[in-house]
């Protein structure tokens, strides 16, 4: 069975989705608590700032479908301490078609807030290897991963899907507005990862002049700040800039948030214009519970008028894009369903073989014999494939193995 649940910026806030991020060091202990309650296969965990999903494979002799659901989703919810509730957060995903449809859509920026970024195609790169390295990977999930990266890869270079693409750092830029005086404007950039990077990249396509930036471990600013030219904070530092700098955009991976309604005390009176925080971080980075007149908020869930705008503007190319899916979600549930009979295609080339190789100690290795048993083997596997529908027959598969395997 495979299954997918997926926690989404469609159906969850930010305030949920940062309870359920989860870092590279938690893989294996996921994958180990659901597998004391059922038997995985396979599993593949991806966690982005818009999503935390959940692909996996167990046995069909397991326990029904929907106590596996229920046992990810308790796993997940108890690791994360979460004890509110987490199935109205929750989509639920099952079947081969369906969930690789899924993340053919997810590589190929159709699922993404931002449609078309690019983005998430390494995020799903990164993913992959930390399963891989951990040993979580099924042949089906991987499979499915690879071919994912497959379409996203030829999808994009056939339609205009990220053509002129904006990432969820620049879309929150934009939602800054359009400012007339950018170049005397100040902006710290908190974070030196790739989504700061983006931001700084699109900062400097509006003409924002004068830009800081900030970093835990200085040494990863050091390409920033002499390719962009930008002026260096010292991280124990940064929060002095709250009474100067007109835009802070947050983008680190920190646990802990890094600005609270305790940093903001007497703000408004600090101040002679409004502060514009930018919070582009899961979980995030800027924690605050209090209104002030000085201080305007964006964050990942203030951007919905900005993905709207980007879906309608590409919804041919979203189109064109989905047709072109369905072809790679049927070359891979073709492979998926050929890989039932692959026990009956080696018994059935074993028995022949076998029975060839007394024949041909009799006839002295006679090469007639090799192609007679290289045309009937092959000419009875192509018969099987199609009695069986290519392994989707499941009462044709029972019979095939029953007569041909040793089970």
């Amino acid at each position: 069975m495979l299954g997918l649940i997926s926690l989404n910026y469609k159906i969850a806030p930010v305030k949920i989705r940062e309870l359920f991020y989860i870092y590279p060091e938690e893989h294996q202990i996921i994958f180990n608590e659901i597998n004391n309650r059922v038997t995985l296969k396979g599993l593949f965990i991806i966690s982005t700032c818009n999503r935390t999903e959940l692909y996996f494979e167990t046995a069909e002799n397991q326990a029904s479908h929907n106590k596996i659901f229920h046992s990810v989703i308790m796993t997940l919810g108890r690791l994360k301490k979460f004890n509110d509730g987490l199935r109205p957060y929750i989509k639920k995903k099952e079947g081969s078609f369906e969930i690789s449809e899924h993340l053919f859509r997810l590589s190929s920026g159709l699922e993404s807030m931002i449609i078309g970024e690019f983005q998430i195609v390494e995020q799903i790169k990164t993913a992959y290897n930390i399963c891989k390295d951990n040993k979580m990977l099924s042949p089906a999930i991987e499979r499915m991963i690879q071919k994912s990266l497959e379409a996203s890869k030829f999808i994009r270079t056939n339609t205009e899907i990220d053509k002129g693409g904006i990432s969820v750092s620049s879309a929150a830029i934009d939602q800054i507005g359009n400012i007339d005086n950018s170049e005397k404007l100040s902006i710290l950039c908190v974070g030196a990862g790739r989504t700061s990077k983006l931001s700084i990249k699109q900062l400097f396509s509006k003409n924002f002049g004068k830009i800081f930036i900030t970093n835990r471990t200085e040494a990863n600013t050091t390409h920033l700040v002499e390719k962009f030219d930008l002026n260096l904070v010292k991280f124990s530092e940064w929060k002095s800039k709250l009474e100067f700098v007109d835009i802070i955009i947050f983008s680190t991976s920190s646990k802990k948030p890094l600005l609270t309604d305790k940093d903001l005390l007497n703000i408004d009176s600090k101040r002679n214009k409004k502060i514009i925080l930018v919070d582009l971080s899961v979980p995030r980075n800027i924690i605050i519970n209090n209104n002030y007149n000085k201080v305007e908020l964006v964050d990942l869930d203030k951007l919905k008028d900005k993905v709207n705008e980007n879906y309608n503007r590409r919804i041919s190319e979203v189109k064109k894009a989905e047709k072109l899916i369905e072809k790679y979600v049927i070359e891979y549930n073709q492979w998926l369903d050929s890989r039932e009979l692959r026990p009956s295609i080696i018994s059935i080339k074993k028995e022949i073989k076998n029975l060839m190789s007394d024949t041909e100690s009799i006839e002295n290795n006679n090469r007639e014999i090799q192609e007679i048993y290289d045309k009937f083997s092959d000419r009875l596997v192509k018969k099987i494939i199609s009695v069986s529908e290519n392994g989707k027959n499941t009462d044709a598969l029972k019979i095939i193995n029953k007569i041909f395997t040793d089970d």
